[in-house]
């Protein structure tokens, strides 16, 4: 995270103060140091915010924030990062709420909770929250066993969990008397800050073998495969229209574009590549073995068999011709 601010600010144990003087320069901060996103608040009072960098690579925020703040990043604004950081978060006071990837979890003073930077998140506070929050990256979380962790999943620590109280000590007991320890051996910052992301990472793999957290109920799947049937039923609609799809599935454009973004897709890419999947299979079908090739064409909803063609050859790398009399499907 080579940013400006960032280089700025001393290592670890030294929290230091970064003036937050409006929302917009709170937003600023917090774009810079944990990831873009929106900022909204009910009270016009930024809060304020220490940070430090991480001597193994990362950065470690103590905010504290008003009721009623939310802080929300949208598929927009996590698109523009480039590392796969994780961000653990301990609620020293306070409670709210942290939405990510369906998952809901409903947060009190003691929690530890994790999320993934590129992916999209909300964080609400019910209450004016203090929070002690870590980013760093995938691979410094899970350290040799990273593959066994590749899916990742937003999730709290257990609160049952001794590692979930060593945690929480650690950041109210020994975080705090850091600094006078550092001052006498150089290496003590380094392994406390080492012990206290193992300690993190420890708590989130055995919150993976923990009963699932509750999720609210979420109908995002069901309506995936409401729009993949609706695609399926009217590919042969040259235009097939985000309006008409949306009112078929009964929802609106605007969450059908969202259900989209959530996959990583874009609409108008998706329906290219349905219609080009569906000729290809036809193209390899006996039962289709009379039907012309512009025929599959109009079939599958291309109104233009040259455009067919052409999209065709830059997906498969063969045209459909071709394909046919190779038989190759």
């Amino acid at each position: 995270m080579p940013t400006s601010l960032l280089a700025a600010l001393p290592y670890m144990p030294a929290l230091q103060p970064v003036d937050a003087l409006s929302l917009h320069h709170l937003k600023y901060v917090l774009d810079d140091l944990v990831g873009p996103g929106e900022l909204c608040q009910e009270q016009n009072f930024p809060g304020s915010l220490s940070a430090c960098r991480l001597m193994g690579g990362g950065v470690m925020l103590m905010a504290e924030l008003p009721r009623g703040t939310v802080v929300r990043h949208e598929w927009q604004h996590v698109a523009q990062l480039e590392s796969d950081d994780v961000l653990a978060s301990i609620v020293l006071e306070g409670s709210g709420r942290v939405e990510q990837n369906g998952v809901a979890l409903q947060f009190g003073s003691g929690d530890v909770f994790y999320r993934k930077a590129r992916i999209p998140s909300t964080v609400r506070n019910d209450s004016a929250c203090r929070f002690l929050l870590l980013r760093f990256s995938f691979g410094r979380f899970h350290g040799a066993h990273t593959s066994r962790f590749q899916h990742f999943v937003p999730t709290m620590a257990r609160r049952d969990s001794a590692l979930r109280q060593a945690v929480w000590h650690y950041a109210q007991q020994v975080l705090p008397s850091l600094p006078q320890l550092a001052g006498q051996s150089a290496d003590t910052a380094y392994h406390a800050e080492q012990a206290f992301v193992s300690m993190l990472s420890a708590a989130y793999a055995e919150s993976q073998q923990a009963p699932a957290q509750p999720v609210l109920p979420d109908r995002d799947d069901a309506r995936w495969s409401s729009i993949v049937a609706t695609f399926d039923a009217l590919l042969c609609e040259p235009d097939l229209t985000v309006a008409q799809v949306a009112r078929t599935v009964g929802i609106s454009p605007r969450l059908l574009h969202r259900l989209f973004a959530r996959r990583g897709l874009r609409y108008g890419s998706y329906l290219l590549e349905r219609r080009l999947a569906r000729a290809h299979a036809d193209l390899g079908d006996p039962r289709h073995a009379r039907l012309a090739v512009a025929d599959i064409a109009y079939r599958t909803g291309f109104n233009n068999a040259s455009h067919f063609s052409r999209a065709f050859r830059r997906r498969y790398g063969v045209s459909p011709s071709a394909l046919r009399q190779t038989g190759d499907s």
